[in-house]
């Protein structure tokens, strides 16, 4: 069971995989109308993969397709943020308190290598900035897929799919400081610790405290862009 929110068949299509690439770092703005002539031009190909891939990004919700005016980048208000993260919070604490009574050995050390790679990563050197988001959002992920698995319930993954938007994780990693970075580094330290330990209150309320952190730093950048972006400013 896995709810790995990247897709685990993107690169059984290149073109798919190219769209979502430059939608996650960025080329095309928020609200944003996509046009297929120039998505067929940016991805090399003619417009029919351009259509298919276009509807892969709306179903992972990277983009809005409207009757009549096609393909939207998607937009979040502090409003979707505060829903989605609240969501979050109760069910993926709840997925860390179940997970303490499951977890294996080889899961820990799994989680063990993805926050040692984020750690790692504050010093290391990437070819751009997509590639590093791109980084820290796979072992992110990669990390809370591994409790969610370990929780043993297929119910609770299935309804993180649908809570756990795509955009907002690389958005907030966009948008998240150095020391911002640290701070969810240690929240990961402390998860981990908790399920070692199997302390599951510990562990439920130190994967609530993580998710609220990154909900109130994203919101934070959310409305600085918007004051920023807002006429007069």
């Amino acid at each position: 069971m896995s709810i790995v929110l990247t897709g685990s068949d993107t690169t059984a299509d290149p073109i798919y995989e190219k769209l979502r690439r430059l939608l996650i770092a960025g080329r095309y703005a928020p609200g944003e109308h996509l046009v297929e002539e120039r998505l067929a031009h940016d991805l090399g190909v003619s417009r029919t993969p351009v259509r298919q891939a276009l509807a892969r990004a709306a179903a992972e919700g990277l983009v809005r397709i409207y009757p009549n005016r096609g393909a939207v980048v998607r937009t979040f208000t502090p409003e979707d943020l505060i829903d989605a993260y609240d969501l979050r919070a109760v069910l993926e604490g709840y997925a860390a308190y179940q997970a303490v009574f499951r977890i294996t050995p080889e899961q820990l050390a799994g989680m063990e290598q993805h926050a040692a790679a984020l750690e790692a990563s504050l010093e290391q050197t990437f070819a751009s900035t997509e590639e590093e988001i791109l980084f820290l959002v796979e072992q992110n992920q990669h990390f809370h897929t591994i409790i969610i698995t370990a929780s043993g319930n297929q119910r609770l993954a299935e309804m993180l799919m649908l809570v756990v938007n795509v955009p907002l994780q690389y958005r907030s990693f966009n948008w998240y400081t150095s020391d911002e970075r640290r701070v969810s580094n240690f929240f990961h330290r402390s998860i981990l610790q908790a399920l070692r330990a199997r302390h599951p209150d510990r562990a439920r309320a130190t994967m609530q405290e993580h998710i609220y952190r990154g909900r109130d730093a994203l919101l934070k950048s959310l409305i600085e862009t918007e004051k920023l972006s807002s006429p007069g400013m």
